[in-house]
């Protein structure tokens, strides 16, 4: 190429190249995907900005400057804003955030919060809020939690009762087994329980580990 005029190959020759000459002045190279692309004329990078195909970032260069540069730093490309991305949608209230989430409505959890804290508490003090608040989505499903956690420490200690009877019978190791098991069974079953009150507390409705998502025995 020789002037001050990019020239193109002849368009039979090479059909998807340009059909008309930019000036080297004004033709930029850019990055896209990796690659250099161009030449483009100064309003054309601008459009590739102002429609997101590019960043503003991008790095480009034309006759004239030294090196790579980055878009936004040249004036030519003062003021092109790439379109924003959308913000989040709000949440709605009853909608699913996820298996066995919810987001309650706020007037809801402030009216009812302290029978989701009960539904957690023994002895059987879901019963509160299953029977004061039924119409309360954020109690109901807490007090959904409570029941299936009560029955769930009752199965595992059932289970664990039995066991025992047979652990009984095998010298130090049986009795240290049951030991284990106890405690694992008590630790468990209290973190379920911490972890459902905090959940209460803060407006969440979110399944415990485990068994939350498993039953759903009160609507």
């Amino acid at each position: 190429m020789f002037g001050s005029f990019a020239f193109l190959e002849d368009v039979t020759k090479f059909p998807n190249k340009r059909t008309h000459t930019i000036p080297m002045s004004i033709a930029w190279h850019y990055m896209k995907n990796g690659a250099q692309t161009g030449p483009a004329t100064t309003d054309e990078v601008k459009s590739l900005i102002a429609s997101g195909a590019i960043k503003a970032d991008t790095m480009v260069w034309r006759e004239g400057l030294a090196s790579w540069v980055a878009a936004n730093t040249q004036p030519d490309f003062a003021g092109v804003v790439p379109p924003a991305a959308p913000p989040p949608p709000p949440a709605v209230a009853g909608a699913a955030g996820g298996p066995g989430v919810f987001t309650p409505d706020a007037a809801d959890v402030e009216q009812n919060k302290v029978f989701g804290i009960l539904a957690y508490l023994p002895p059987l003090l879901f019963l509160v809020g299953l029977i004061t608040a039924r119409q309360s989505k954020f109690a109901m499903y807490h007090c959904n939690q409570g029941l299936v956690l009560t029955l769930a420490a009752i199965a595992v200690g059932i289970a664990n009762m039995i066991l025992g009877m047979v652990l009984v019978f095998i010298p130090f190791l049986g009795w240290f087994l049951m030991t284990v098991l106890n405690l694992g069974i008590f630790v468990g079953i209290i973190v379920l329980v911490v972890m459902g009150i905090i959940n209460a507390v803060n407006g969440v409705c979110k399944p415990l580990p485990l068994i939350g998502n498993r039953f759903t025995l009160i609507k």
